[in-house]
């Protein structure tokens, strides 16, 4: 037995050691260095130049888990081999074998059947003539560092609240997976945006909404595999992805069915609180293979789901791409529209529906394209928002719509109101304050100017937006409400919007004119009046609605009946007309 045997000679090992090499640990030195060994935190072991086990620490037996006695004289790749195949030793092998040295992560199964992992350093040790005479390895438990690793890494790349992946985990795992799909497989991805989530969180407090968001988030972890995925993307909007050969009909079978999910209550303390969605699919590799390319489809799937589908579930298609196209092109042509003049104002008159007197003009944004002829306002404000423009496009209306009152007054011509329709527009306090500014520039004042918006873009806004028409109304403007009858409207809420008039959707005068629509209209008439507000019917085409509004008593009207659309030079011979400014 040589001096390194007896320094790693154990209570367990004395078998190995003889009497006479019991006496050559006399040495204080060797002795000292045996009590270190005996009580190191790392496990020891030691092998012969084969890597058989000739002795072992306590430190590497608790470790292990192993019985010195059990491992003496065994190879070290037979210790442990549930969870390590032997290529994976024969690596090793060959790396200490090149190198001299080896470390790394090692497992083992406890008796527990916790997973523990090990890092394992091995080092050759050789004598004089470089012959490898052992291999003393070092093992130390790493477990807790690994699980402190693991919940960073989970931190990293999921959302705290909800549990569910976040942005940059799904762009990542989406990345992998579609390496890994079968023949016939696809990735159906569906963007979600919760409906009523905004009015809950308002209402009721952010715990609460809180509370809706992860008890919404369970649901929609429960309908998915190891293979599939979910993540939080934004405040109210979730993605899900969907692995497999899943035919359209399947597909938004199963969509409507997770919508039935969404749809129930979520139960939180004494509040019953029901929240829905709205759903875009778009499908990889048929609409696109880069995940924010299908991001964008599913986006547009989903505002069309949102707007316009009745099952509030949408698959993206080429119409909807040749949209998108359009309006990115649009978007980067938009600024050179701005500077080159390119966008233009017509004015439509409003008539009192008895007398037939020019009341006021609304202004109506119109854009010059040189390839694409007139465009309207539904087909470039998108745009005009993904150009970061739409500021700039209201401070252009309100400047140009003060510009044309002025020259009208200096030139003998109209003197009455113009209405601004600003929905779509981006609308905040600072903002409103530079409109009004722009306003004084021109010497306009701010009674000369009406202000539309839909009725939906108000019912769906924030305080921020009230105080925005507030701060309008106090400066003198009227506040009219547009496109009511079609978009979302809320009884409650129109009592305390600071407004004067609403204006009737030219969809309640179609062509049919059925007594369905009638109905609405005197509804609506009916609440207006005990409101005290003003009306104002768009879309007038034929004598018999004149006939039907006047009767119900409705107070203005505009439509292609009475007067379309001009320019100022047009507007000139108009309220030159007798009846015009009667």
């Amino acid at each position: 037995m040589d001096e390194s045997d007896l320094l790693w000679a154990s209570s367990a090992d004395l078998h190995l050691a003889s009497e006479a090499g019991l006496r050559e640990l006399a040495s204080s030195s060797i002795a000292l260095a045996r009590q270190i060994m005996q009580h190191t935190r790392e496990g020891i072991v030691v092998m012969d130049a084969r890597g058989r086990v000739v002795g072992v620490n306590p430190a590497f037996c608790r470790l292990s888990e192993l019985d010195a006695d059990a491992i003496h004289g065994c190879h070290i790749t037979n210790i442990n081999e549930d969870l390590h195949e032997r290529r994976y030793y024969r690596q090793i092998w060959h790396r200490l074998q090149q190198a001299g040295y080896w470390q790394g992560e090692v497992q083992h199964h406890t008796r527990q059947g916790r997973l523990a992992t090990h890092w394992l350093m091995l080092h050759l040790i050789r004598d004089d003539r470089g012959r490898v005479t052992h291999i003393i390895g070092i093992l130390d438990d790493i477990s807790r560092l690994k699980q402190s690793e693991e919940r960073l890494s989970y931190l990293a790349h999921h959302d705290a609240l909800t549990g569910t992946a976040n942005r940059g985990f799904l762009l990542s795992w989406f990345a992998k997976v579609r390496l890994a799909l079968e023949d016939g497989e696809q990735l159906a991805l569906l963007f979600i945006d919760l409906d009523r989530f905004k009015p809950i969180n308002d209402s009721f407090g952010h715990g609460v909404g809180d509370q809706v968001l992860k008890a919404l988030a369970g649901r929609l972890l429960a309908l998915v595999d190891a293979n599939e995925l979910v993540a939080r993307i934004g405040g109210d909007e979730f993605v899900m992805i969907w692995r497999g050969p899943l035919k359209e009909q399947e597909l938004l079978a199963k969509a409507e069915q997770l919508l039935d999910q969404l749809e129930a209550p979520v139960l939180v303390g004494e509040y019953e609180l029901c929240v829905g969605a709205s759903i875009g699919v778009s499908l990889y590799p048929e609409h696109g293979v880069e995940i924010e390319t299908l991001l964008r489809y599913a986006d547009s799937a989903m505002y069309e789901a949102k707007t316009f589908s009745s099952a509030k579930v949408c698959l993206f298609d080429s119409a909807q791409f040749a949209r998108l196209e359009r309006q990115h092109r649009l978007a980067g042509e938009f600024r050179r529209a701005l500077e080159e003049d390119q966008l233009f104002l017509e004015y439509q008159p409003r008539t009192a529906l008895h007398s037939q007197r020019l009341l006021s003009l609304e202004a109506l944004l119109r854009w010059r394209h040189p390839e694409l002829g007139t465009l309207y306002p539904e087909q470039f404000l998108p745009a005009a928002k993904d150009a970061g423009l739409l500021c700039r496009l209201a401070e252009w209306v309100f400047t140009r719509v003060a510009g044309q009152q002025r020259c009208w007054r200096e030139g003998g011509g109209w003197r009455g109101p113009v209405s601004v329709n600003l929905s779509g527009l981006e609308l905040e306090q600072h903002k409103a304050e530079r409109l009004l500014e722009l306003l004084g520039g021109e010497g306009v004042s701010p009674d000369s100017i009406m202000v539309e918006l839909r009725s939906d873009f108000i019912m769906r806004r924030s305080e921020s937006l009230l105080g925005v028409l507030a701060a309008f109304r106090r400066a003198g403007m009227a506040i009219y409400l547009d496109n009511v009858g079609d978009g979302r409207l809320s009884f409650s809420k129109l009592r305390q919007l600071p407004i004067d008039g609403i204006k009737l959707d030219r969809s309640l005068l179609s062509s049919h004119f059925d007594p369905v629509d009638q109905s609405v209209i005197r509804a609506l008439l009916l609440l207006a009046q005990s409101l005290g507000l003003e009306v104002v019917a768009c879309g007038v085409e034929t004598a018999e609605q004149m006939e039907f509004l006047r009767r119900h008593g409705c107070g203005s009207v505009q439509g292609q009946l009475l007067a379309s659309p001009m320019s100022p030079a047009q507007l000139e011979r108009f309220w030159q007309e007798p009846a015009a400014l009667a």
